[in-house]
This record gives structure tokens, C-alpha cells and sequence, in this order.
């Protein structure tokens, strides 16, 4: 597998959707440690600086013959950079189904090393990915359950 580092604007464009989409926004936890929450209006600096640092840290299993300045992705990319990571708000946001891609695409460019399974940026994903999949239409009226005798509808 290869990865790269994923550009500021990825990052910016994730942390958007999980303040836009989930009306209620989202929680997730690693291990023991108390639930972390994101909400609109909140500031998701730490949340991309997270995100950033597991990138880079995939990043850097993957390519661990490489210097940092050679690994795949954004050049001029410092532990400052990663550290100084400021949200700003893309210029569109991102549809549903956008930001789920977008965090397909994050997932694989982070998951090159051991920490991934258990790290806090995983948990956050899947707890963005179940939200954003709740915000699909034909998500709410669908059954909540499945019933043979119940007719067929395609969509």
C-alpha cells in the first residue's frame, strides 16, 4: 500500500462536515478516557491537529526510510505545521456523500501503522461515518428493522 499526506484543505474540508452535518454533532472516545464531543459553533483545532498528526504518523511508518521532507504529499509540511493546524472553513462545503469519501480517502493515508486500530483519529472517523450516514436521504424513513411479509421498495 502506499499513502501520502493529506493536504490542510482535507482536514479543513472533514472537520466542516462534523461541524455542519450531525444536528447533535459527535462523541467519541479511545480506550477508557472520557468522551470527546464536537458541536457546531465549537472550534475543531485540536480535532485537525489529531487528525493531522495520525496522518503524518502513517505517513511516516509507511516511509520510514525517507525524511520527512520526501514523504509523499505537501511539501514544507514541519511538526509546527502539523501542531499550528488552524480550521478555516472551505470555500464549499462538502456534500454527504463527499465527506464520506473524503473520509475513506483520510482512512487509508492514516492506517499504515500499528496505533491506527486504536487511535483516537479512527475513532473519530467512524463516529463521523455513522453520522454522515444518518444524514442520507431515505436514511430516517427506512425500517429500523426487516420484515419479510413487508413490501419492496426500490429507491
Amino acid at each position: 500500500m502506499s499513502a501520502f499526506i493529506v493536504s490542510k484543505q482535507h482536514i479543513d474540508a472533514i472537520c466542516s462536515a462534523a461541524l455542519t452535518y450531525p444536528q447533535w454533532g459527535i462523541n467519541w472516545r479511545v480506550g477508557e478516557e472520557p468522551w470527546k464531543q464536537l458541536r457546531r459553533g465549537d472550534n475543531p483545532n485540536a480535532v485537525g491537529q489529531m487528525l493531522r498528526h495520525e496522518n503524518v504518523a502513517s505517513v511516516a511508518a509507511r516511509y520510514e526510510d525517507c525524511a520527512p521532507g520526501e514523504w509523499p504529499g505537501p511539501t514544507g509540511l514541519t511538526v509546527d505545521t502539523v501542531l499550528g493546524y488552524r480550521y478555516q472553513p472551505p470555500r464549499s462545503l462538502p456534500s454527504v456523500v463527499e465527506a464520506l469519501k473524503l473520509l475513506d480517502c483520510y482512512e487509508y493515508q492514516s492506517c499504515e501503522h500499528d496505533e491506527w486500530e486504536a487511535s483516537e483519529a479512527r475513532n473519530f472517523v467512524d463516529s463521523l461515518r455513522r453520522a454522515l450516514i444518518k444524514e442520507l436521504p431515505g436514511y430516517d424513513p427506512a425500517p429500523w428493522d426487516w420484515q419479510e411479509a413487508r413490501p419492496t421498495r426500490r429507491t
